[in-house]
């Protein structure tokens, strides 16, 4: 398995070996503003088959309340001009303020599409490694999350994708509920803990950085980690090598979050820009395979 590990013990990292590319939201900022299926579609014929994506659910007690579908919601509520928060309107006004019945992206669907087309790139996306796709639950406070996280499972029971999908969940409370709502959907998909800089610790320069002695802590909740670009540095990614666990980073939409990325070995970097980031991978890989693999560096958190 690709690992983090290398950074333990002075091993050397392999060869010219990039992370992993995610799509973070299921489009390319550069190009689009929501996700859609079109926009699943074209990142897929791109080449990009991995992606980072968060969930939402309309007012209940309204039709469709019961449903999940895909977009980060301050950003749609933003995009639309929303004025209330997503859980709150209902499923008719958002699809009128997206612009039509078909402009909203449901869960099922996405995941039929996943069915669809991740085929071709299961064999160099191995589950035991890091999922193809990770999806996240907003609103993990309001008091219809846990039967949203029900109806969550219950659409990757019926999916057949659990081996290729992953959850990001935040804190020893919500890793719990996760697990619990496995239980009961009777399937298994990785779990992996929110590492955020927001309230991170921060040294005499301001930098963040993660509380690896709360990692160390409670690794046995998570399968891995989802930690922000700010908190990434040497010690983070030796201690999620110690544990044999892998880190996906996001959002690296520069140079120099990527190149940190890179450099580190972390397995995964998630993107709001997937065709810039493959672009500038496939220059660097490139360029290591001329000139041998990079020196480790300490990356931005220092």
């Amino acid at each position: 398995r690709v690992s983090s590990q290398w950074l333990v013990g002075g091993g050397s990292p392999p060869p010219c070996r990039s992370p992993r590319l995610v799509s973070h939201r299921g489009f390319d900022q550069d190009e689009r503003s929501a996700p859609s299926a079109a926009s699943f579609a074209a990142l897929f014929d791109s080449g990009v088959s991995s992606f980072d994506i968060d969930l939402f659910w309309p007012a209940q007690g309204t039709a469709g309340g019961s449903q999940l579908f895909v977009g980060h919601p301050p950003t749609l509520r933003a995009l639309w001009k929303l004025p209330a928060d997503l859980p709150d309107t209902p499923l008719a006004e958002l699809r009128a303020a997206a612009g039509g019945a078909g402009a909203l992206l449901s869960l099922d669907e996405l995941l039929s599409l996943l069915r669809a087309r991740s085929w071709a790139a299961r064999p160099q996306q191995p589950a035991a490694t890091q999922p193809a796709t990770t999806l996240e639950l907003k609103y993990h406070t309001r008091p219809e999350w846990p039967a949203m996280l029900a109806a969550l499972y219950g659409a990757v029971a019926r999916s057949g994708l659990a081996d290729q999908l992953g959850v990001v969940a935040e804190g020893r409370a919500g890793a719990a509920a996760h697990r619990a709502a496995q239980r009961a959907a009777k399937t298994r998909v990785p779990i992996f803990g929110l590492l955020r800089d927001v309230g991170a610790r921060r040294d005499s320069a301001g930098r963040p950085h993660a509380d690896l002695s709360a990692l160390d802590a409670d690794a046995a909740l998570y399968d891995g980690w989802s930690v922000s670009v700010k908190l990434l540095d040497s010690d983070l990614v030796a201690a999620g090598g110690a544990h044999a666990k892998p880190l996906s980073v996001w959002v690296a939409d520069g140079e120099a979050e990527l190149e940190a990325a890179w450099r580190l070995g972390v397995e995964s970097v998630i993107t709001n820009r997937p065709r810039w980031a493959s672009g500038v991978m496939a220059r660097w890989r490139r360029q290591c395979e001329r000139d041998g693999p990079w020196p480790q560096q300490p990356g931005p958190g220092g």
